[in-house]
């Protein structure tokens, strides 16, 4: 008869403010479970998004996951007539992105959101080429646009990302501000569409 021998770290906690924290651009994401712990299958972290804070149109060759914890979160689709169209996701609400579908997600409201994202260990892989070790209680960067350079840098994380199968179309932008004025653009026109769609109801 073979004996089973225990293994406390088969069976692992990760508390409340615990996990790998890492910054990109204005995002900051901590690592709930990583690559290590599901055998290479599953990683899911956690994101607090301040106001004004989201991640550009991408895609990636595989399925994304989103559960809002707290707050409202805006995500980007698009529909069958390859028009734009904003869901906004709240407490309890889940988002799924499928396999090479282009999304983003954007906190548009005056206050903090969070949420979980679950998606398989390459989506990791991708996130860890470019974010930034952090402490999770360091304070996160102004909001706003970025200096030139900062938004030069970012450019060229968006060019690199198709060495990790991640599509940025905002990497034809001719220099990194652009891409931060088309992230701003979006967010205003959709907030507009968002009062437009509150004074119908009204009326």
């Amino acid at each position: 008869m073979k004996t089973i021998i225990a293994n406390t770290n088969a069976v692992k906690k990760v508390g409340a403010r615990e996990g790998k924290t890492i910054q990109i651009g204005n995002a900051r994401l901590t690592w709930k479970a990583m690559g290590i712990d599901t055998a290479y299958g599953t990683s899911l972290y956690e994101m607090d998004l301040a106001p004004g804070v989201g991640i550009p149109v991408h895609s990636h060759p595989y399925a994304e996951v989103f559960y809002v914890i707290s707050g409202y979160v805006d995500f980007l689709r698009y529909d069958e007539g390859d028009v734009e169209e904003w869901v906004r996701c709240g407490p309890g609400d889940t988002l799924i992105a499928g396999a090479n579908a282009l999304h983003a997600f954007h906190n548009r409201t005056k206050n903090p959101a969070r949420f979980l994202s679950a998606s398989v260990y390459y989506h990791e892989v991708a996130l860890e080429k470019y974010g930034t070790s952090v402490d999770v209680g360091d304070p996160g960067p102004a909001n706003g646009l970025p200096s030139e350079v900062e938004a030069n840098q970012y450019l060229e994380v968006l060019k690199d990302a198709m060495n990790v199968h991640m599509y940025f179309p905002q990497q034809n932008a001719r220099n990194g501000l652009e891409v931060f004025h088309d992230i701003e653009n979006r967010n205003k026109e959709a907030e507009l569409s968002w009062h437009r769609s509150l004074m119908a109801l009204l009326i």
